[in-house]
């Protein structure tokens, strides 16, 4: 009977340490997750805490690059339309030459 007890308890026992021995190691794969998830909410993190001042800056430097192009367009129109002016003018002076001829 004094066996039958030893040899349940020594069973008991090694089922215990088997148990003991899969939960540190599942353990050990929970840590290795936590410590990965953690590192990419480290890095999500200092993205997007960063991400809207750099989003401010681009969305000015497009303002400011849409405001120099009206400026350029306008600019353009003026020297369009001053070469169609003195084009014009060279065509008054030149029939004017004929005419005096």
């Amino acid at each position: 009977m004094l066996t039958g007890v030893l040899i349940i308890n020594l069973l008991i026992s090694l089922l215990c340490f088997y148990i003991a021995v899969k939960m540190w190691k599942v353990r050990r794969i929970l840590e290795r997750f936590e410590a990965r998830i953690t590192a990419m909410n480290r890095c999500t993190r200092n993205i997007l805490t960063q991400s809207p001042d750099f989003l401010g800056k681009r969305q000015q430097a497009a303002r400011q690059l849409r405001r120099n192009y009206l400026q350029l367009e306008l600019q353009l129109q003026q020297v369009q339309q001053l070469l169609g002016l003195l084009g014009f003018g060279r065509r008054l002076w030149r029939q004017h030459d004929r005419i005096f001829r």
